[in-house]
């Protein structure tokens, strides 16, 4: 994997978005040049002309990476990265557009952007295509050893099997001494004790321990590997930097205190953090304003109730805050009086707030929250005390999860559909302390660039 700013980057989805932004890039000239050709026109290479034509890739590429372009069901499907990839040239079309109109000096004819972005498609899709064709081959796959052919073993290749993205070759399985075998064709060597010698001969570049803890390891074989220059990781670091959590079965406190990151930021990271959920807090509250207007016309005319929503939510630290919402649900929501999970068709949505909840609309008072401080844009979502008391009890390290504001937005909100259980706490708990560990204010743009996907294909709302 590929570390940029904290956050692991797959190396076959890093070459798909440098390949794009080459290929946007070739279709902007070449679009030109053809359009120049016709009219016996001079064709343009002036530095305004230079930097109006790579303004398509600049805002293509990230809002492909947005729309969920280089998510791994649109790496490997075709037919859901054309749907993205039309959605991404319409807002391409549009914004820059705009930015033509605001900017007259750019000298990019508008013909010449319809005939840059009809290539783009073309040959993007084209680059896509040819990767799903040939993806089986090893090129920037890495050569893989698992050591371990139990259950974990099985996870391991069936998730490389699938994640072509992940840049994986399983070449070999080796079962460790006294393990139960669940891998068809596990190898087993003789002297474990000489499984260095084993690796080196596989050419392999990756070792992955994928024990139970139970087995012993061959530790002086598995030094001399790594000393040997072939990288040694552990079942808790592979899901990390591949998968994009932190497998919480194998945390262990030690891990926490040890391991390099958890330090929420220096005081620059803290303050531009403040500054970006200033800055994008304004501009959504003004690009929604009108969408907001009519959430609350709809809201106050379908049911009886106030607009707004108040809830009490934990933040910071464990200190509680009143988080707003459009009012969703029916005022008698919680007859009890004791707070409820969301469910699936959950009768007390309103037929609204069934609208506004797909749409995310009910989320965006909460911009209020995020201007007085209590929240920012990006972090993990801020749960009910009474619910984060029962997770607490239920689920280890829930806690830590308090030590960032809370977000409107967060790495387990675009990464795993709506939680509304235990289960689902601890699982997005689970990239919550990824999103921790990793933080950085690169990851925090990535995340409100991959909102988008989120808004526009909503998954598992309630």
């Amino acid at each position: 994997m590929v570390r940029i700013f904290r956050h692991y980057v797959s190396p076959i989805k890093l070459a798909l978005a440098i390949t794009d932004f080459v290929v946007i890039t070739a279709c902007v000239f070449l679009a030109e040049w053809l359009r120049f050709y016709v009219i016996d026109f001079p064709f343009e290479l002036g530095l305004q002309a230079v930097v109006a034509k790579v303004l398509v890739p600049v805002i293509m590429v990230p809002v492909l990476l947005g729309v969920g372009g280089y998510q791994s069901d649109a790496v490997r499907d075709l037919r859901v990265f054309t749907i993205r990839l039309v959605v991404s040239i319409v807002a391409v079309s549009v914004a820059v557009s705009a930015l033509l109109y605001f900017l007259p000096m750019l000298p990019l004819w508008r013909s010449i952007l319809v005939l840059a972005l009809s290539l783009s498609f073309t040959f993007v899709m084209l680059v896509h295509a040819l990767f799903l064709k040939f993806s089986n081959t090893n090129f920037l796959n890495r050569q893989v050893i698992v050591l371990g052919a139990g259950k974990a073993g099985v996870e391991l290749k069936e998730y490389a099997s699938k994640a072509k993205e992940a840049g994986l070759n399983i070449i070999d399985t080796i079962a460790l001494p006294g393990q139960e075998v669940e891998i068809p064709g596990a190898k087993n060597i003789e002297d474990i004790g000489a499984f260095d010698e084993f690796a080196r001969n596989s050419d392999a570049e990756l070792i992955i321990i994928a024990s139970s803890g139970k087995q012993e390891l061959p530790v002086d074989a598995l030094i001399s590997c790594k000393l040997s220059g072939i990288e040694v990781k552990d079942r808790l670091s592979f899901f990390e930097q591949v998968r994009g959590y932190v497998d919480l079965e194998s945390v262990k406190a030690e891990w926490i205190i040890f391991s390099d990151g958890f330090k929420g930021g220096n005081y620059f990271e803290r303050a531009l953090k403040r500054i970006l959920d200033i800055a994008v807090s304004s501009l959504v509250l003004f690009l929604t304003i009108p969408l907001m207007i009519f959430a609350a016309i709809g809201v106050a005319l379908t049911s009886k109730g106030p607009v707004f929503y108040r809830q009490e939510r934990v933040g910071l630290n464990g200190e509680t805050f009143n988080l707003l919402k459009f009012r969703s649900m029916t005022v008698d929501a919680e007859k009890e009086g004791r707070p409820e999970w969301a469910k699936e068709a959950d009768p007390r949505v309103t037929k609204i707030g069934g609208f506004l909840r797909r749409t995310r609309i009910d989320e965006l008072p909460q911009l209020i929250n995020v201007f007085r401080g209590d929240m920012s844009f990006v972090g993990p979502r801020p749960e009910r005390p009474f619910f984060v008391n029962q997770l607490e009890k239920e689920i280890p390290f829930y806690k830590e999860r308090h030590c960032l504001k809370p977000g409107i937005t967060g790495w387990a909100q675009i990464q795993y559909p709506y939680g509304a259980s235990i289960e689902d706490s601890k699982r997005k708990l689970e990239y919550d302390l990824y999103y921790i560990k990793n933080y950085s204010i690169f990851l925090d743009l990535l995340i409100i660039l991959q909102t988008l996907r989120v808004v526009l294909f909503p998954v598992g709302v309630r």
